[in-house]
């Protein structure tokens, strides 16, 4: 006679083993393209404080100033190649977490009489910033047959350095 228990176990461990495994590395997957998306944000955010930067240090200290549009323009793709780990044409070098080339779509400097507003993506602006949306692909690193091989990251970025002491 044959023993039948054994393959009801078997079926049972795959019906059970295979979604669980699933779903395992989507999770883990999901948690490193967060990464990724927060350090390209980093990359960002500390490419624009560079060109807020870009401007005469101590009319920064007077409050409202006057920014460059071409010079802020320069500084931050200057910083963000470096951040990002990208070549002079925006693609990425060994080590950058982007998969293809990297696009700024927008890039607006907001100067004193073309704020207060909103901006494209609809956040208040009310000082002098820096609006930035850039997009690019990273791999994925797991689940490549059901999700596709790469994942689009779009980052929006509103910069100023503008300290309100009144609000805390």
């Amino acid at each position: 006679m044959k023993d039948k228990r054994g393959s009801g176990t078997i079926i049972f461990g795959l019906l059970f083993l295979i979604p669980f495994m699933t779903f395992s590395l989507f999770l883990i997957e999901s948690r490193l393209l967060y990464t990724v998306k927060n350090a390209a944000d980093d990359a960002v955010t500390a490419a624009a404080l560079a060109a807020l930067k870009s401007t005469n240090p101590v009319d920064i200290a007077y409050g409202e100033y006057m920014l460059d549009i071409n010079t802020a323009r320069e500084t931050f793709y200057e910083y963000l190649r470096k951040n990002m780990k990208l070549d002079a044409g925006m693609n990425p070098l060994p080590g950058s977490i982007a998969a293809g080339a990297v696009y700024v779509e927008e890039f607006t400097v907001y100067n004193p009489g073309s704020y207060p507003t909103f901006c494209s993506r609809g956040t208040y602006i009310q000082n002098t910033a820096i609006h930035v949306v850039v997009r690019f692909k990273t791999r994925r690193a797991a689940l490549k047959g059901l999700f596709g091989e790469y994942v689009d990251i779009t980052i929006h970025r509103d910069v100023d350095n503008y300290y309100n002491l009144q609000e805390e």
